[in-house]
């Protein structure tokens, strides 16, 4: 009950936002690298990219080794400087709070922190071990970055007056890399806990994932006392498989996901950070219960349409971005994005799909289902991508965004009208052996040629061809409407 009373409160904030002309509904862009909000010519860089490429949120961090540098001084004019940045771009923050840890490290606590091993000590991986993060059991780190992250809350909460920041996120994939904390203080812990007399082979990972929710949870607490806005934290995902210190052992992964939600009631959700091919898989797990929020994942496009889609993302974010600025794939298909996501906003029936590399079959179908139609896609072998997103705008239309495959629409469905889109307007009539015969739809995409060369496009029959599979196309937008023989 409590995560779907969040879920009415994420869609509430949001939902507020637009009506004051400020948030979209759904939220897509990209998160900045780790260092990319450390000055004000890097932050400039990152988003005058991020404005170029179209998104409407980016993902910032917020580092504690910054914000603190002497305990008690705080220094906010970079969180100041990204405000009126973002705000100068019309675009929204999502902040990353890279307090205690990062990626189940303590490499952004301030100096005061990280030279004190005593006052703020280790969770060393080996009992023979003297170093490693700062254990979740240590008070005193708690206490310290909580007060920190409620400073912060208190500023935003009075500094972000055109509203930009609409969700922080709390530490960054937190986690020991090994079974359990083996500090003294660990140890106690785990020794007078029930998981030490259980003969679960995932009472470590529960035993972790209870330390770490419940101090997680502390510091959102005291963000919340000051500044009541959505909060969460993220989770480095891992195969079942892999063997402890292969990942951050105690964050919210699937395994322990019911952990991190009764002991977390401060956090508004739980998000995973998704770069493996189990992509449906988990949308799938994050989204029960709660908003599905994406914090990372690859720069590639298909990702952001099936996670909005198909799994109902409320938000999803490419990490690292900057870095893919020359990638003419993932710039071009930005501009796709940004091109329909005033209609996906609009809260429309869809659809999404992907063909997921080392996963899926080269020719793989999916058979999605919208209103009185079944879109039978056609993956075809040999595209470099074959993704997309149907959007039902009335009972017989649809606008279609997406590449690398053809869709038929069952037996008696015949296309009535197709037209191809660029920048909201109509760009050609497509009819003939562009249809099939009025019989499927061919997202043949968008070609890129040399300036000064003429359009041309690729008919249903080329599709076949090596060739044109391998001419550099991106999703195109197409308006079609359906008809019943």
């Amino acid at each position: 009950m409590k995560r779907i009373f969040i879920l009415l409160s994420f869609a509430f904030v949001l939902i507020s936002c637009a009506q004051r002309g400020a948030a979209p509904a759904l939220l897509w862009g990209g998160e900045m690298h780790n260092s990319n909000a450390s000055t004000p010519e890097s932050i400039d860089a990152s988003l005058d990219l991020a404005a170029e490429l179209g998104f409407n949120t980016v993902l910032a961090p917020v580092s504690w080794e910054l914000l603190e540098p002497v305990q008690g001084g705080f220094d906010f004019s970079l969180v100041d400087y990204l405000l009126k940045a973002a705000d100068k771009r019309n675009l929204y923050l999502g902040l990353l709070w890279f307090g205690t840890w990062k990626n189940g490290e303590s490499s952004y606590p301030p100096l005061w922190v990280k030279g004190d091993t005593v006052t703020y000590f280790r969770a060393p991986t080996d009992v023979a071990e003297k170093t490693g993060p700062i254990s979740p059991f240590c008070e005193a780190a708690r206490e310290a970055d909580a007060t920190a992250f409620k400073a912060l809350m208190a500023h935003l909460k009075k500094a972000d007056t055109a509203r930009r920041v609409l969700c922080v996120q709390v530490e960054n994939e937190v986690g020991v890399f090994a079974e359990r904390d083996y500090s003294p203080a660990g140890i106690k812990a785990w020794e007078e806990s029930s998981w030490s007399r259980s003969d679960d082979p995932l009472a470590p990972q529960y035993f972790m994932a209870e330390a770490y929710a419940r101090y997680v949870d502390a510091v959102a607490a005291a963000g919340k006392e000051a500044y009541d806005i959505p909060l969460f934290t993220n989770a480095w995902l891992a195969d079942a498989d892999k063997a402890y210190g292969k990942y951050p052992n105690g964050g919210p992964r699937v395994a322990v996901l019911d952990a991190w939600k009764k002991n977390t009631p401060h956090l508004d959700w739980l998000s995973p950070d998704i770069y493996g091919p189990d992509l449906r898989e988990m949308c799938a797990a994050y989204a029960d219960g709660q908003p599905l929020f994406i914090p990372e994942t690859n720069c590639k496009a298909g990702r952001y349409w099936y996670a909005l889609g198909e799994a109902g993302a409320k938000g999803v974010f490419g990490f690292g971005y900057e870095e893919h600025f020359d990638d003419p794939y993932f710039t071009a298909e930005c501009k796709v994005i940004s091109e329909m996501m005033p209609l996906v906003c609009e809260g429309h029936p869809m659809r999404g799909f992907v063909r997921i590399d080392k996963k899926d079959a080269p020719d793989s179908v999916f058979a999605l289902s919208l209103g009185n139609y079944t879109f039978c896609v056609h993956c075809i072998e040999g595209e470099k991508n074959a993704h997309g997103i149907i959007v039902q705008t009335a009972p017989d239309e649809f606008t279609v965004a997406g590449v690398g495959a053809w869709i038929d629409f069952g037996p008696s469905a015949r296309i009535a009208f197709c037209e191809e889109l660029r920048d909201g307007r109509r760009w050609q009539v497509l009819n003939g052996d562009e249809t099939g015969h009025h019989n499927m739809l061919y997202l043949r995409g968008r070609l890129d040629l040399p300036d000064g060369a003429p359009y041309y496009g690729l008919s249903f029959q080329r599709r076949f061809r090596p060739a044109c599979q391998e001419l550099f196309k991106v999703s195109g937008i197409y308006r079609i409407k359906l008809y019943n023989l």
